[in-house]
């Protein structure tokens, strides 16, 4: 290396990144050629060279970067273009967070500690989730601070290992409480969904050769995994269903199979987008498909033994229970009829739609059984995806009779939907043989009863919509009949029953609302599954 000095040439064999240090032409950075630099700085990268922990000297204003072999493996892909490079060019993403660092060791002559801190780097192509431990140290030239003396441990390891850890100790403790195989699912998911390294979560079980979703995070959603993605996952290994992922990248979806025989299904996990796929993150997703799969075959067991035999109808009505469990100011109650198997096809949904709206929905298929709740799940979907493309309730509606046509026991389904606009301030509803919905105001409840029509898959007409106007603190309350159906009794008397109900609990906790019109208006064994929506306007 022609040029190199003599004290930094004897420093040049000590490992690629050395000799990588001493071939630069510095005299083209603003530290100059190295002959020229002062004793502090040549000093310091010796100190830097003939260390095995990971170094880096920052020097002068400009903060230009000079580091050793250990250092090297911390910045991954930034290297070589690193060395001679100044901070905030090495570091772009990060350098918001390291500036006023760099600063204050500069002009305090006084060093900083920190303990674990979190970046996000791009050193292998993504942004990735980093955590170090690291000490700022001043180099002094003469009277003033020449550099800093960066020494620096990765711990984004340890961090990460000790955070899955710590979340599959809380899953398998979640798992202790779940009663059956509905339990199981929904408490995997709210245990999983949220966290750190796994964001979102849904669980899918086969019931007649059919994947029906059971429990989903929001964040997942219908439109980020299609139904072909899951062909061909039998296996408890994890499946990347991201078309372009490749190795060494971070996975968004992945899935895998969980439990066996009638507790069988595929377990769906939207991954931390900052960190990579690798063998130790399929460990960790393979653990969590582990838990899980033990929870549900346990489940199922308790289940037979205890002579349960509601498993799959419990099942299949469960996959309505997540939307509005813990809205503040939605809540749903849904309780099947009395009896074995006798799961019926009532359902709702709540879906979030732009500009703060929100869309509500309840309906019921007409008999009971494994029939009826397959129909259910298929409406449901539908109605769902409808009002996510933008369509008007009573456009849903029109779609709704051509696709419940299509769907054995979708005939005859009654449905009603509402778009709450709290922005406008109004409730855009239509029905579909449906009971009106309740609208409580100021204490006062009064049925919308527009924007009525047939049955679904009975066409009698083009499809209408009505606009109520709403107020803050107003009440609106979907429901199926069963909830106001008694045998032997006119329709009417069980509606001005709900209604009154409604009125007595208007000013209550919409949670409370919910079980109370449940508690006061249910008889002790319902002949019918019942389905209560309460939303408040805010």
């Amino acid at each position: 290396m022609a040029g190199t000095p003599d004290w930094l040439q004897h420093l040049a064999g000590l490992s690629p990144t050395a000799e990588l240090l001493a071939s630069l032409d510095w005299s083209e950075t603003p530290l100059g050629p190295a002959d020229a630099w002062p004793e502090s700085l040549r000093v310091a990268v010796r100190l830097c060279l003939t260390s095995d922990f990971p170094i880096m000297v920052a020097w002068g204003p400009e903060l230009v970067m000079l580091y050793n072999e250990g250092y090297r493996a911390l910045i991954g892909g930034k290297h070589p273009a690193a060395m001679g490079q100044t901070v905030r060019d090495a570091f772009p993403e990060l350098w918001t967070e390291l500036e006023p660092l760099f600063t204050e060791v500069l002009r305090t002559a006084q060093p900083f500690n920190a303990d674990e801190m979190p970046f996000a780097m791009v050193r292998h192509g993504f942004l990735e989730e980093t955590f170090f431990r690291f000490c700022y140290s001043p180099i002094h030239d003469g009277a003033q601070v020449g550099g800093v003396l960066d020494i620096s441990v990765e711990t984004t390891r340890e961090v990460v290992a000790e955070r899955r850890l710590s979340q599959i100790g809380a899953l398998a403790a979640a798992m202790v409480v779940a009663r059956d195989v509905t339990d199981v699912c929904t408490t995997a998911v709210a245990a999983l969904a949220g966290e750190a390294d796994v964001t979102a979560a849904e669980v899918r079980l086969w019931v007649r050769g059919q994947l029906v979703p059971i429990a989903t995070s929001e964040a997942v959603g219908h439109h980020a995994i299609r139904d072909e993605d899951f062909a061909g996952i039998a296996s408890p290994a994890p499946v990347v269903l991201d078309e372009d992922w490749s190795a060494g990248q971070p996975a968004r979806h992945v899935a895998l199979a969980i439990g066996s025989g009638e507790s069988a299904g595929v377990l769906v996990l939207e991954l931390n987008p900052r960190r990579a796929f690798d063998g130790s993150h399929r460990t960790f997703v393979e653990l969590i498909g582990r838990t899980v799969s033990a929870a549900l075959e346990n489940a199922y067991r308790r289940s037979v033994e205890l002579g349960e035999q509601r498993l799959i109808s419990d099942t299949l009505q469960a996959a309505m229970l997540a939307p509005a469990s813990d809205l503040p100011t939605v809540a749903a109650r849904y309780r099947p009829a009395a009896g074995q198997l006798s799961v019926g096809g009532d359902w709702y949904d709540v879906i979030s739609l732009p500009d703060g709206r929100r869309a509500l929905v309840v309906g019921d298929c007409v008999g009971h059984g494994l029939d009826a709740a397959t129909a259910m799940g298929q409406l449901r979907s539908a109605s769902r995806a409808l009002l996510l493309e933008g369509r008007s309730p009573a456009e849903v509606i029109d779609s709704m009779d051509r696709f419940a046509s299509s769907v054995p026991g979708g005939d005859c389904a009654t449905m009603v939907c509402a778009v709450m606009d709290l922005a406008a301030g109004t409730a855009t509803y239509a029905s579909a043989g449906h009971l009106p919905p309740l609208l409580v105001h100021d204490g006062e409840g009064r049925w919308l009863e527009e924007g009525r029509g047939a049955p679904l898959a009975v066409r009698m007409g083009p499809r209408t919509e009505a606009v109520a106007e709403i107020a803050p603190g107003d009440l609106v309350v979907l429901y199926s009949d069963g909830l106001v159906e008694r045998r032997g009794e006119l329709i009417d008397v069980g509606l001005d029953r709900l209604r009154a109900a409604a009125q007595v609990h208007a000013d209550e906790a919409v949670q409370a609302i919910a079980e109370a019109l449940i508690v006061d208006l249910l008889e002790p064994r319902p002949r019918d599954d019942v389905v209560v929506l309460v939303k408040r306007v805010h």
